[in-house]
């Protein structure tokens, strides 16, 4: 019993072992051979871009794919490169295969194992384009350089550009000291070019500094060189005067001092007179013999409508100087004077010593109210008081006389008197001018374009750094009445200066043109 029990159970056991096995594929020996179709006949690849095509081909079998292998064929060797052993479709595999291209390619080999074990190998061609180089550009000379004191042709420009890829576009431009300017008209190739040579005689002249040339080829790969240009001029005449300014009376003949140096050569000296901001063609000096060096003197008549000397001196190349000279003709002129404010009215400040709040026209200085108390001579020598009102030291100018009503009372002296018990009081008037050009003044302007009648005022109330300010001196002025000037507000000193802490305490610093009688 036993024995038949145990033989059942082998029997069963053996009926579920068949049941559980897979049926076995049957693989019909006539299905064709695997198949290799490739999307190009020859696949063109160049290094230069980034976007080259992929490889792609179809590979089918009717029995089944097992392995796909790839291969790439080189010059040199076969680089095993990809091999396929799983399928989501084991009829059909699409490739597609994006390569890392090398000059050397020369195909890409597929090889398709079926089921049956045949195999089947295909070869698309590659053609595959290598890196090419930047565009070259060659200048022949390296370098131009050009002497003005040799002279002779300008030499021609040469460049040459050679491009493996091919040119696309060219560009030239002349630099100078300040900038880059296009040459001629950019040039656009329509047959990629491998070459293209220029020869030119470029007229370059002072300031340029080099020949630049750009250029581009097919794959917008871009060369830029530039020429260096040396073009040597000497230096323009040197003019030496020996003075920075001439004062003379009205119609008064004045030397003119001067040295004159040429490396090419003086051909002439022109002098002019500028009068209301004309030149006026005054004296030519010609030389035929072209000196290197000259000291000369010429005469020059002032008018007192004359505010400076225009001297202009020319080589035998036409290459110029120009040097000035200032002129004050028929008047007082001083050039600084420092006036202290009304704390300063009798006592000096330690910085600037000798330096008061009333300023005489006549001599040009200032005086403490001391000193106009001492006489009525002396009361008489002072035209111009100078104030600053406030915390915010507002800074004012007024007549002497006018009274409390010119802060005269706030003026005072060691005994406690004050510019109200003067003697004399000048009733110097005062007004300011906006625009006027103070600096290019002269006798005649000031006298043809202040009116007097339009100087009425005892105070200009406030001014600032830079005003011009005419006065009229009074009758009683021992500079005399009646006369017009003009005075120009070149500073004013800050309080850190004085060290003061009375912000009222300040100096004043003008500057005066005063017509003669």
């Amino acid at each position: 019993m036993t024995k038949i029990i145990n033989s059942l159970l082998v029997f069963l056991l053996c009926l579920g072992f068949v049941s559980c096995q897979e049926d076995e594929e049957v693989i019909d020996p006539s299905a064709s051979v695997p198949v290799i179709k490739f999307a190009f006949d020859e696949l063109q690849a160049d290094m230069n871009k980034v976007d080259n095509l992929p490889v792609v081909a179809v590979v089918q079998s009717e029995a089944g794919l097992v392995q796909v292998d790839m291969k790439i064929l080189t010059k040199d060797e076969t680089i095993e490169y990809k091999t396929v052993n799983e399928f989501f479709n084991e009829k059909t595999y699409n490739l597609a295969e994006k390569l890392n291209y090398s000059e050397d390619y020369l195909a890409f080999i597929v090889s398709a194992t079926d089921k049956l074990e045949r195999v089947t190998i295909d070869t698309l061609g590659l053609s595959v384009t290598g890196v090419v180089g930047v565009p070259e550009i060659k200048f022949e000379p390296e370098e131009i350089v050009y002497d003005e004191l040799i002279g002779g042709p300008m030499p021609e420009t040469h460049f040459t550009v050679l491009s493996d890829a091919g040119l696309k576009s060219l560009e030239m431009y002349l630099v100078t000291e300040e900038a880059q300017v296009p040459y001629g008209f950019p040039i656009d190739f329509s047959n990629d070019e491998k070459e293209y040579s220029f020869t030119e005689q470029v007229l370059y002249k002072e300031g340029d500094k080099g020949f630049k040339v750009k250029v581009t080829d097919v794959y917008g790969q871009t060369k830029i060189e530039t020429m260096p240009v040396k073009y040597l001029t000497p230096a323009p005449p040197v003019v030496t005067l020996e003075t920075e300014m001439i004062i003379a009376d009205k119609d008064e003949v004045k030397a003119i001092g001067m040295q004159i140096k040429s490396q090419r050569g003086i051909k002439d000296i022109k002098i002019y007179r500028i009068e209301d901001g004309e030149e006026v063609l005054v004296n030519t000096i010609e030389r035929d013999d072209s000196p290197a060096s000259m000291k000369i003197a010429p005469e020059v008549t002032l008018t007192d409508a004359t505010s400076g000397l225009k001297i202009v001196v020319t080589d035998v190349v036409d290459k110029s100087t120009e040097v000035f000279v200032e002129t004050i003709v028929n008047m007082l002129y001083v050039p600084e004077i420092f006036i202290g404010s009304h704390p300063l009215a009798n006592i000096a400040h330690d910085n600037y010593p000798g330096v008061f709040a009333m300023l005489s026209l006549k001599d040009m200085k200032t005086y403490s109210v001391d000193y106009a108390l001492e006489s009525s001579a002396n009361a008489s020598n002072v035209d111009l008081k100078f104030y600053c009102f406030g915390g915010s030291a507002v800074p004012r100018l007024y007549s002497i006389d006018g009274g409390s009503g010119t802060k005269s009372n706030e003026f005072k002296g060691s005994d406690g008197k004050s510019v109200m018990d003067m003697d004399v009081q000048n009733a110097t008037r005062l007004l300011k001018l906006p625009g006027f050009d103070f600096d290019n003044a002269t006798s005649a302007s000031i006298t043809r374009d202040i009116k007097a009648s339009n100087i009425t005022s005892t105070n200009v109330n406030p001014f600032e750094i830079g005003d011009v300010i005419a006065f009229k001196t009074a009758e009683s002025s021992s500079v005399g009445g009646g006369r017009i000037g003009i005075i120009k507000i070149l500073a004013i000193t800050p309080p850190r200066e004085l060290s003061s802490n009375n912000p009222t305490v300040r100096v004043a610093t003008v500057s005066i043109k005063f017509p003669k009688e």
